[in-house]
């Protein structure tokens, strides 16, 4: 059995090859990369992978990056809100459709993609959502990743390959330089701290080993055909997630409330901030709706058919994650 994965220099694709690896010692992995990421690849070379250098966007640079593969684990993408709008359909829509067309002139037979709970937007009722609820897209990286997961299907459909997705919420874990530092960094640092809506409304989130399993067994399990999953590890509140901090960092917190609609102004104002001086907020409006809306994920499904759980507390999930970030520090 052979696989190719793409965005495998990003947080969760190294997680994702490592794991891989240790699973199948001897099974081959291919990984697209951009040219402009080759040193990158440096740091997984002790782990046997072939490198095809190509871009999404490109279809000709994608040309040969399946032959002699079985599957495909297609996780690259952009990603960061702040980036240029067009650049989110050019690589998470027609870039999924690029690496599809190639995929289907290969004898691939199975396709796994990464997707996001992001497509079901911020009006979220303060209940669990499962898989049947529709999307509310919201233009860039969710309407974009939305509509790469369509064609996804539409291609398995046309072509009859094995076509999953997954649709997880934030992540995080060891080696997470994103969401982790600003948690530990606010703690650490006695500044005091900004809770929307008190704090009180509850998230979801998923701890990287989480993701890492449930992307391997869409790929293994011939039940995973045809099918989406949403995927969570923890619902927090923030204010749990920062109290939860301040226990394993053993610092004392000072919080505000943030009222919701100011919160929502001072959102507005970080956007143009960025639109002006490409000055990176501390507030946007979507990290406004992130923390400020409930954000509750009904898991039966991936846990009844995939068998995918954490084996983790929130509090072990950061306390390990904390561990490794201050390790970096030294």
């Amino acid at each position: 059995m052979s696989i190719l994965i793409t965005g495998i220099t990003g947080y969760l694709g190294s997680n994702l090859v490592k794991e891989l690896r240790k699973r199948y010692p001897n099974r081959k992995i291919r990984a697209l990369v951009l040219p402009i990421e080759k040193n990158k690849c440096e740091q997984l070379s002790e782990l046997d992978i072939e490198f095809h250098f190509g871009n999404l966007s490109s279809r000709d640079s994608l040309h040969g990056c399946f032959e002699g593969i079985d599957s495909a684990i297609h996780l690259a993408a952009v990603v960061d809100d702040l980036s240029p709008m067009p650049s989110f359909y050019e690589t998470n829509h027609n870039g999924t459709k690029n690496l599809l067309e190639e995929f289907i002139k290969s004898e691939s037979s199975s396709f796994v993609y990464m997707s996001t709970m992001g497509i079901y937007g911020f009006k979220l009722p303060n209940s669990p959502i499962d898989e049947t609820r529709k999307p509310n897209l919201i233009p860039g990286y969710r309407e974009s990743k939305y509509f790469g997961e369509q064609e996804v299907f539409k291609y398995a459909n046309e072509y009859g390959f094995k076509a999953s997705a997954l649709r997880p919420p934030i992540f995080f874990g060891p080696g997470d330089y994103h969401w982790t530092p600003n948690i530990y960094n606010l703690v650490q640092n006695g500044r005091k701290i900004p809770l929307i809506s008190g704090g009180e409304v509850s998230l979801a989130y998923s701890y990287v080993e989480d993701v890492v399993d449930a992307l391997i067994k869409l790929e293994k399990l011939e039940k995973a055909n045809n099918e989406i999953f949403n995927q969570a590890s923890f619902h927090v509140t923030l204010k749990e997630i920062f109290e939860t901090a301040a226990k394993i960092l053993e610092k004392e917190i000072k919080t505000f409330n943030l009222n919701y609609h100011l919160a929502s102004f001072l959102g507005f104002l970080g956007d143009l901030q960025w639109k002006m001086f490409k000055r990176r907020p501390l507030l946007d409006k979507y990290r406004v709706m992130q923390l400020g809306t409930p954000r509750i994920v009904n898991t039966d499904k991936i846990e009844r058919i995939l068998g995918v759980s954490t084996k983790y507390t929130f509090e072990e999930a950061l306390t390990k994650t904390f561990n490794w970030y201050k390790s970096q520090e030294q």
